[in-house]
């Protein structure tokens, strides 16, 4: 009987590594450019168009830590990058990119100050499933500026939300959030993408 069980645990260990091996040498052998992340690109980093906050509604002490979570107070589409593009591009305040993307991948960066719920987003009016959120890093006030990823210690105060929008080459990308608390507001943003 032992024999028989340690048999079959050595094939499911083999099994199990041996998927894991041959998915990596696939995706070698086709070449498969996966997208950037927007949070672990420097390229993003270096643009050095932070955006300020206001330090007044965001106080960085002991007492913030206790308080009910921030609701809904900001929303911009931060960046969008592609392959054709070359990396990110920075678009906060902007209704349509400058660069022309597309290519391999194409991914949109939302940057979310408060705490937001029932998330969606669309790419040319289709709805995007929610597989295409790809990353939710946390936001916090440093400085006066909105940063990531927050160190221990600092009060989170937003999100910057990361999409894979893989398969398109332009159109209008909106996304849009409810605050998880009063008021309960919805914001949403959109921006067009050449």
């Amino acid at each position: 009987m032992n024999k028989k069980f340690g048999w079959s645990l050595f094939l499911s260990l083999v099994t199990l590594f041996s998927t894991h091996a041959y998915s990596q040498n696939i995706n070698q052998m086709l070449d498969i450019e996966q997208p950037r992340s927007l949070t672990a690109t420097p390229e993003l980093s270096s643009l050095g168009k932070p955006i300020l906050a206001k330090t007044q509604d965001f106080q960085e002490d002991a007492d913030i830590a206790r308080a009910p979570a921030p609701p809904l107070t900001e929303m911009y589409v931060y960046a969008v990058g592609s392959q054709n593009c070359g990396g990110w591009e920075y678009t906060a305040g902007l209704i349509t990119t400058v660069c022309d993307h597309g290519g391999s991948w194409m991914g949109a960066g939302i940057l979310e100050i408060g705490y937001g719920t029932s998330r969606i987003a669309w790419m040319n009016g289709s709805l995007l499933p929610s597989s295409a959120l790809i990353a939710s890093t946390p936001v916090c006030v440093t400085g006066g500026y909105y940063t990531w990823p927050c160190t221990a210690g600092q009060t989170v105060v937003g999100f910057l939300r990361e999409y894979n929008l893989n398969g398109n080459q332009s159109g209008t990308f909106r996304y849009q959030s409810t605050s998880i608390n009063s008021p309960w507001n919805t914001m949403s943003v959109q921006i067009y993408i050449r």
